[in-house]
């Protein structure tokens, strides 16, 4: 009878153990994260050959994850290239990132593509998977 007490209070103490341990859960992260596209902006001018330099700022409640940079064809290219499409991942850290000169798509504008009106699409995630875009119209020629 005694030994069976014991059992008794022993769980007793690990059940009560258990309930104090746990902390209450979060909130779910509903938040999307936020940027600051500083350049390129809205029709800036590109020359084939050039560079496509990015500087943005990337926000989040909790903790970002990533910003996907892509570009592709808008309107009225002109040429017998092909149209520029590319796609660039950068992966984000803690709450606030703030990205400088870095040279998007492995540095020059191909120069085998056709020129006109370009989006450039930024895709930032965060680590609960909320996102934000934004778009960019740039002209390259």
């Amino acid at each position: 009878m005694k030994r069976l007490y014991n059992l008794w209070v022993a769980l007793l103490v690990l059940m009560l153990l258990s309930f104090a341990s746990c902390s209450k859960d979060e909130p779910a992260d509903n938040t999307q994260p936020t940027a600051v596209i500083l350049t390129p902006l809205e029709q800036d001018e590109f020359i084939r050959g050039q560079s496509l330099i990015f500087n943005g700022v990337f926000e989040d409640d909790r903790k970002l994850s990533h910003v996907e940079i892509s570009i592709a064809e808008n309107s009225s290219l002109k040429g017998f290239d092909t149209p520029w499409e590319a796609t660039e991942v950068i992966e984000l850290m803690g709450k606030s990132t703030e990205i400088n000169g870095y040279e998007l798509f492995d540095g020059e504008i191909p120069a085998d593509i056709m020129s006109g009106n370009y989006s450039l699409k930024v895709l930032v995630v965060d680590k609960a998977l909320n996102f934000s875009s934004y778009n960019v119209g740039i002209v390259i020629e």
